[in-house]
């Protein structure tokens, strides 16, 4: 185990891929963002197949709508975004448990070892409300940031404003895109992978295949059951 994973006093968690399994609604939910947007324009738009809806999984803004929309209408963006967020609001509020096998556990044994949590997501405040509240996020993390926190931040800077927060520089960055590798090198951070199929980065400080106890294992910390 590397002496920069060794138990930090924070651990910085992308959302979406990392601690949320996106995958499992997002195709269903663009594509018919994709169908409400097309027939109020006009328009004929090829419904996304599921690969193409979740390579963009964790990215922000017009990367996230633009491929969606047919080229000479890519700038709309904004306006399918409007389509889709009452749809994403009212499935992450609809009861049914989205975050991945063992991240509740996982959270609350690092509170309970005394470890602060944070979350940095590529997302607007509309969207971060309804993961934090409906999916219970919140309530499990001490700090939570998103493109709109204090007026409008990157990824790098909400790293930077959780380190304010904890009054700590000894952290490990936990995410699955290539954005929050960037950010945790711009900290200085350790970071770890949480490795699914959307995304291949290289070189990361360890990787972390969903098993709570794998993560514990690589920041040296005691397993839940243990």
């Amino acid at each position: 185990m590397s002496a920069r994973l060794d138990q930090p006093e924070l651990v910085v968690f992308d959302v979406d891929g990392t601690l949320q399994d996106t995958f499992q609604w997002w195709p269903r939910v663009i594509r018919a963002a994709v169908k409400l947007f097309g027939e109020r324009h006009g328009l004929e738009i090829a419904p996304p197949d599921d690969a193409s809806a979740c390579a963009v999984v964790g990215l922000a803004d017009a990367e996230v709508w633009g491929p969606f929309l047919p080229a000479s209408h890519a700038g709309r963006w904004l306006e399918l975004r409007e389509f889709a967020v009452p749809l994403e609001i009212a499935e992450l509020h609809a009861g049914r448990d989205y975050l991945f096998d063992g991240v509740r556990a996982l959270l609350g044994h690092l509170r309970q070892l005394g470890v602060r949590v944070a979350l940095a997501s590529n997302c607007r405040a509309r969207y971060f409300a309804a993961v934090c509240e409906g999916q219970g996020l919140g309530e499990l993390s001490d700090w939570q940031y998103c493109l709109d926190s204090q007026g409008g931040c990157t990824k790098a800077e909400m790293v930077a404003l959780a380190l304010e927060a904890a009054g700590t520089s000894h952290a490990v960055m936990v995410g699955d895109r290539e954005t929050d590798q960037a950010a945790a090198r711009a900290a200085g951070l350790p970071f770890v992978w949480r490795v699914q199929e959307h995304a291949a980065l290289r070189d990361p400080d360890g990787r972390w295949h969903g098993d709570p106890d794998e993560l514990l294992g690589l920041m040296g910390f005691p397993a839940i059951c243990s």
